[in-house]
């Protein structure tokens, strides 16, 4: 009979975190999936060293249709650059978080990553015409059944 030895590898607590600067909890953004999607236009990154910040950055989705979608942004640095941050607006318009978008990247080791997604908050409402619902056919439903003295 073969014997196999596992190799075991523990980890200190908290090897890698990932932390929200604002009161907004993950469990409320995850709430929040079923009515609005959150496009994404632009990252700020800041870290310790530039190598990090010149990782790739995948966003990867599923669509309708069940195929893979991917796409791949790796930020470029001006060599003369002394800040380890960067605001890199994406290449593309249709990076949307909606609970079915996931963001790879590599978190070199003994580095600290800090990363803002600059969003636009979309709603179903957004798409649908505007009218005037109450204008025009509530409050004219009196005006159309008054008595003429």
């Amino acid at each position: 009979m073969p014997i196999f030895i596992p190799t075991v590898t523990t980890y200190v607590n908290n090897v890698v975190t990932v932390v929200s600067t604002d009161n907004t909890s993950y469990a409320t953004i995850i709430q929040s999936m079923g009515s609005f999607i959150y496009n994404v236009g632009e990252m700020y990154l800041k870290s310790n060293a530039n190598s990090q910040i010149l990782q790739s950055y995948q966003f990867s989705k599923y669509n309708v249709n069940g195929n893979l979608e991917s796409f791949a942004q790796v930020p470029t640095i001006d060599p003369y650059q002394f800040q380890t941050s960067l605001f890199v607006k994406l290449n593309r318009d249709d990076v949307i978080l909606d609970g079915r978008t996931n963001l790879d990247f590599t978190l070199l080791p003994s580095e600290s990553l800090s990363m803002i997604l600059y969003t636009k908050q979309l709603a179903n409402r957004d798409f649908v015409s505007r009218t005037n619902f109450f204008n025009n056919d509530f409050f004219n439903l009196f005006n159309d059944y008054r008595e003429e003295i």
